[in-house]
């Protein structure tokens, strides 16, 4: 399990990051993940143009829909401002959202940014679970436990790494494939609140 309790005593300060070098980072991450789609959409539109080919556009609209979904999730979970949606609706934007199970019922959270930790977590949780499965998150201000279930399903290493030692948080920072873990950790300690991971493994809600 997961587990981010709540400390507002003495909370951990914030590492001596470039703010150049994150901004640089985050932007990486950010075009990785719109890019792919984005190539896709662009070739399957040309395709309808030249050979008015209705496959093909069929193909361009669930494209255009998966950039919409990635793209919302993204704001809500890395952006600003008080008008974050309801968590599960933001599930069509993670990744092999398919195969994938969002399961919020018990996050009784009303403070925005322990709600963009909770979606930076389960993005996180996301690179843990190569084959799909379910994400469960529950707590509240005062705390949050989120919980992995599906075949293969483990923490990521980096995770582990950058909840255990400051330097392995700043390269996570250097690191566009690290980012959702990186920003989770930020964003926790921005909150006054440590990560720990209880099971390497298996997940669960305690």
């Amino acid at each position: 399990m997961l587990t981010v309790p709540l400390d507002r005593t003495d909370p951990p300060k914030l590492p001596a990051l470039d703010p150049l070098v994150l901004a640089g980072t985050l932007c990486a991450r950010l075009c990785h993940d719109l890019a792919g789609s984005l190539g896709a959409l662009t070739g399957t539109l040309e395709m309808a143009a030249e050979e008015h080919d209705r496959e093909a556009l069929v193909l361009s609209v669930a494209l255009a829909q998966e950039l919409t979904a990635r793209l919302r999730l993204l704001r809500a979970a890395w952006g600003t401002g008080n008008d974050l949606p309801d968590l599960a609706s933001l599930q069509p934007g993670f990744p092999a959202a398919e195969r994938l199970t969002l399961d919020t019922k018990g996050l009784d959270a009303t403070d925005e940014r322990v709600r963009r930790l909770a979606l930076s977590l389960m993005m996180a949780a996301c690179m843990g679970l190569p084959r799909g499965g379910v994400i469960r998150v529950r707590g509240d201000e005062s705390g949050l436990s989120v919980a992995i279930e599906g075949p293969r399903a483990a923490w990521p290493e980096v995770l582990k790494m950058c909840t255990a030692n400051e330097e392995a948080l700043l390269e996570a920072c250097e690191a566009p494939r690290a980012m959702p873990v990186a920003q989770a950790c930020l964003q926790a300690r921005a909150l006054g609140m440590t990560l720990r991971v209880e099971d390497a493994t298996h997940l669960w809600a305690g």
